[in-house]
């Protein structure tokens, strides 16, 4: 309890915007202020003003019996009532790492911790340097944040984009924060260029967060190139961890796309003893097109006779044999998206899908 009565104490007031929004400040504030001093930065209120000034700390012990009983919401819930201090200063579990990363990036956003004498033209390459500098890993994701809202989408704005150089040294870093940072910042840019290595660092990244930072950039970049690299490394790859990653992906990413059922389902063609250690899947079109005629002039009338061909455009895979792992991976995501649960084996699913999906 004492423990606990310190830990609030820490608490700085927060400012409550006339939107609602709640902003964690230093020092104090007057109803009406429009530029507020916050401890990571100043954040800009002119279209929001001021209207009063709360105690951080009632929030925190309205939200305590909260943190016992759901964690992920406990921490949702202290992002959005500004308490950014108690926010960055949790010890994480690992499993909620990547959403507490997402909301300290958020607020990074929002915040402004460069001096007002810094030029526009100069800033993201300030930022860019403070970045690589601190030691932080939370300092690291409010300059993300940052740099996220001051890069620019746009090519032609070179002074305002991170290099490619820097982005790729940033990629290959021991630092995970900065591995995250560099795939963020390529969505933010759309590099395309980094299309292979993002959909790589998807499925090989140890760090949690880099790597769900990978999967995002790839998705947001090209959906059907990232749905494609999943969809193989789901069928063909030796690497178990892998294949789950990707048939996670799938699921999370291509929910919609009815076409992602049928991977997943296709991915357990192997499972069965009774059919061969590798099967092969041909997935393309069929087009029939006149492509030539033979003329023939009889009685002064001429007579064309079609040749017909068939064009065949697509791909010849050889799906290998799904693990007990990976097996059971896939049957939790086809339940995720689809709702169904048809039973535990590969003829189960297959039943389901032929009677859902009569046409396929």
């Amino acid at each position: 309890m004492l423990l606990t009565l310190l830990f609030c104490a820490a608490q700085q007031p927060v400012a409550v915007l006339h939107s609602g929004t709640r902003v964690e400040i230093e020092g104090s504030a007057q109803a009406g202020q429009r530029y507020l001093t916050t401890p990571f930065g100043r954040y800009d209120a002119s279209l929001d003003p001021v209207e009063s000034v709360a105690d951080g700390n009632e929030d925190l012990r309205l939200l305590a019996p909260l943190k016992e009983m759901e964690y992920s919401l406990w921490l949702n819930r202290i992002a959005e009532r500004g308490l950014l201090s108690t926010l960055m200063e949790q010890e994480v579990p690992l499993e909620h790492r990547a959403q507490y990363q997402q909301l300290v990036e958020d607020w990074g956003k929002r915040l402004d911790p460069l001096p007002n004498k810094i030029d526009r033209e100069e800033r993201v390459e300030e930022l860019w340097k403070r970045l690589q500098e601190t030691k932080s890993d939370d300092h690291q994701l409010l300059l993300t944040g940052a740099l996220m809202r001051e890069v620019s989408a746009s090519s032609s704005a070179y002074s305002r984009r991170v290099g490619l150089s820097s982005l790729n040294k940033a990629m290959k870093s021991k630092d995970p924060e900065m591995r995250r940072a560099a795939a963020r910042l390529a969505a933010r840019q759309h590099e395309s260029s980094f299309m292979h290595r993002l959909l790589a660092s998807s499925l090989e990244e140890q760090d949690l967060g880099a790597r769900r930072a990978a999967s995002d950039a790839a998705f947001s970049m090209d959906e059907q190139q990232s749905l494609g690299r999943w969809t193989i490394t789901l069928w063909r790859h030796g690497d178990d961890d892998e294949r789950v990653l990707a048939a996670d992906y799938l699921a999370y990413y291509g929910s919609k796309e009815e076409d992602v059922v049928r991977a997943l389902i296709l991915a357990m063609g192997g499972e069965s003893n009774a059919v061969a250690p590798r099967s092969n899947i041909f997935i393309g079109s069929q087009i029939t097109a006149v492509t030539d005629f033979d003329v023939e002039v009889a009685n002064s009338a001429v007579i064309a006779d079609p040749q017909i061909s068939v064009l065949v455009d697509g791909t010849a895979l050889e799906v290998r044999v799904v693990s007990v792992v990976v097996g059971h991976a896939i049957r939790r995501n086809l339940t995720t998206i689809t709702g169904a649960n048809p039973g535990k084996t590969r003829a189960d699913w297959m039943r389901w899908y032929e009677k859902t999906y009569p046409s396929k």
